[in-house]
């Protein structure tokens, strides 16, 4: 068995691994000031503002193979974009023009990229995300995949899996991938620490 560690989980090597689907896709990224907005000044930043000011989509390349989800900036990508998405944990669905109320904006809906006409809900620890793909059909194999990875984590955890084979491979893949999820968490929760004593420190500063 390969021993993988978080510096080989390459878009190639996953794409090898037979995984359960791949296929780019585009993500969604929102300014953090953009979410505590009304929904009217969301339509006017999203019309009227620099692009900077409003979400943007950009090009992502989604892996799905063993216990996680992966995002790459394309097939060639060395690492993963962030952590990767552990899908024991995740929640997914299709977002329709049926999820919104009568002519009110949505910033998901409104703002599709060119070429995509469904959008995946991609909801995992606390944290949203919103992937545009080219068709309905297209979002309909994602969130299935998902959902049928998320059974497949269920049946082993109960030791109902024994005639059913999982690639060692797999394993090595899903090892490494706690692994980064892990460290990119300690990496962010040190940051929180950091700013909120550097908070702590002017507030004193100004008392």
């Amino acid at each position: 068995m390969k021993n993988y560690d978080e510096s080989l989980l390459s878009a190639r090597a996953l794409l090898a691994a037979s995984p359960i689907h791949a296929a780019p896709a585009m993500k969604m990224h929102v300014p953090a000031i953009y979410t505590f907005l009304p929904v009217t000044f969301q339509w006017f930043l999203s019309r009227c503002c620099p692009r900077s000011w409003s979400p943007q989509w950009k090009r992502r390349y989604l892996i799905a193979l063993g216990g996680y989800l992966y995002r790459f900036k394309d097939e060639d990508g060395s690492s993963p974009k962030g952590a990767p998405i552990p899908v024991a944990t995740t929640d997914s669905r299709i977002i329709s023009n049926e999820d919104v109320a009568s002519g009110e904006f949505n910033i998901v809906l409104d703002l599709l990229p060119e070429g995509c006409n469904a959008v995946i809900e991609i909801s995992s620890i606390g944290k949203t995300q919103y992937f545009a793909v080219e068709s309905r059909e297209e979002a309909t194999t994602w969130v299935n995949s998902l959902r049928q990875m998320q059974q497949d984590i269920i049946t082993r955890n109960m030791g109902h899996s024994k005639d059913i084979p999982y690639p060692s491979e797999w394993n090595a893949f899903d090892a490494s991938a706690k692994r980064l999820m892990d460290q990119k968490t300690r990496i962010k929760n040190k940051l929180e620490v950091m700013n909120k004593k550097e908070q702590e420190m002017q507030s004193l500063g100004g008392g």
